[in-house]
């Protein structure tokens, strides 16, 4: 037997991004939460590392407070304007919105309403059954897997899921579309005013009635076609698919106030002395400042001076730690410089939209922006990625929505739909479209409208 052994060298070369430029790339991609978190963390672990107390500006805008308030978001814009009556000192922890109430949600109203219709052994049901409600009202889960969660028989279930089902707007609390219908339909039926044809077409044919099949049904249920076409007018003006669609009008559980609080990472302010003009800020530095320790940079510099006094231990420790702090201080400033230079170019392209609102959004990708500034579109994608932006009318949006160009298109979408005198087919809207200078082919326009959640014409 012949062994052989044989090493061999070979060198390559590689690029690897450093660990510095890795660092600076997760800084820039953070939320603005996040970013706090990050610096928190950073100011337990590095001494040398301290934060300035910038209590005296607002959270939200960085606009400088007037007597602990702010001008800007509190919707006081007039500069002579002074308080009115004492101003009182409040403790830290305290904060006066608690005391104001908060309107119900949907899930809040129904457990309510369920609480005083059912025995209390079935409460901990119900509670469940509201919790598992989606955005639309639909019940997102099932039956079967509710017992099993809970522990108990499915007939307990379905008696809490029919006590659900009757209260709040007709249709919360079904699995899919059909059962939707079916409840509402349940409805019309007890007050006698159901089509007598809407049931079979809903439990049977309800697909073909989308593809407007009407002489197919009509065949197949031994009926004119006339009389499908009333039945479909009946769903169309009686019947909705979603329990709670997007455009229902001033609902009582509809709560004004469950969007969360959304602190902004660059303001857009009109130029007082040039109207249609704009000037960008980043304002995560007048949330807050970091700077070195004066302790730990007064004895850096004289680390060479005292190389007899402190330990080769200290000395490490102070060199160490005021180098990282350097370090994280020149990604903070980089970031805020890299947002402030897309923010810039993109309030440039846009400013059309931000003087006339969304029909004006204009097409912009992050591969041209990264192209103009020089920079790599990924590093476009971190700098505008979970963060908020306060246009000029105090909206906050997410920086992303400037790169939707769409927004426009269905904006404009919207509009000729809500104006329509008779359902208009996708093939009519994109003819519409096109009279508004908008040119979109009909798949787009049948993707647009499903993102709406607006119904096809013949549903609506």
């Amino acid at each position: 037997m012949d062994l052989y052994l044989d090493m061999d060298q070979t060198q390559e070369m590689e690029q690897r991004p450093s660990p510095t430029l890795v660092t600076f790339t997760q800084l820039l991609a953070l939320s603005s939460q996040e970013l706090q978190q990050a610096i928190q963390q950073e100011l337990t672990e590095n001494p040398a590392l301290e934060l300035l107390d910038r209590d005296d500006h607002c959270l939200r805008c960085g606009e400088p407070l007037v007597a602990g308030i702010c001008p800007r978001c509190d919707g006081l814009g007039d500069e002579d304007w002074e308080p009115e009556g004492p101003i009182r000192d409040y403790d830290d922890d305290f904060d006066p919105l608690t005391f104001t109430a908060s309107q119900m949600t949907l899930e809040e109203s129904l457990m309510t309403e369920l609480h005083m219709t059912l025995p209390g052994e079935d409460h901990f049901i119900a509670d469940y059954l509201c919790g598992s409600l989606d955005e639309s009202g639909f019940l997102s889960t099932t039956i079967e897997e509710v017992a099993a969660t809970l522990g108990i028989e499915v007939d307990r279930v379905e008696v809490v899921l029919e006590a659900l089902q009757r209260m709040g707007p007709l249709g919360v609390g079904a699995r899919d579309v059909r059962e939707c219908l079916d409840i509402q339909l349940r409805r019309w039926e007890e007050l006698g005013q159901a089509h007598p044809l809407a049931r079979p077409i809903v439990e049977q044919y309800f697909q073909a009635l989308g593809e407007g099949k009407y002489g197919y049904i009509a065949a197949q249920l031994g009926v004119g076609y006339a009389e499908v076409v009333a039945a479909r007018d009946f769903i169309r003006h009686h019947l909705r698919p979603f329990p709670i669609p997007d455009l229902v009008e001033a609902e009582p559980w509809r709560a004004v106030n469950e969007t969360p609080f959304v602190v902004p990472d660059i303001v857009i302010r009109e130029r007082e002395d040039e109207p249609g003009e704009f000037d960008v800020e980043v304002i995560e530095s007048r949330r807050f400042g970091l700077r070195i320790n004066p302790l730990y940079q007064r004895l850096m510099t004289e680390l060479p001076k005292k190389a007899n006094v402190l330990s080769p231990e200290d000395r490490e420790h102070v060199s160490s730690y005021v180098s990282r702090a350097r370090v994280f201080l020149g990604h903070i400033n980089e970031r805020r410089r890299t947002m402030k230079r897309v923010a810039v170019y993109v309030v440039e392209r846009q400013k059309d939209f931000l003087r006339h609102g969304w029909r004006e959004l204009r097409p912009l990708t992050r591969a041209e922006v990264a192209d103009a500034l020089d920079l790599h579109e990924s590093t476009i994608s971190r700098a505008t990625a979970e963060k908020y932006v306060m246009l000029p009318s105090g909206e906050v949006i997410l920086f992303a929505k400037f790169f939707q160009a769409a927004l426009s298109v269905q904006d404009a979408l919207r509009e000729i739909i809500s104006h329509e005198t008779e359902p208009l087919t996708d093939a009519q809207l994109v003819q519409k479209l096109a009279e508004h200078g908008y040119q979109v082919a009909r798949r787009t326009v049948a993707k647009y409208r499903n993102q709406m959640r607006i119904l096809p014409s013949s549903l609506r």
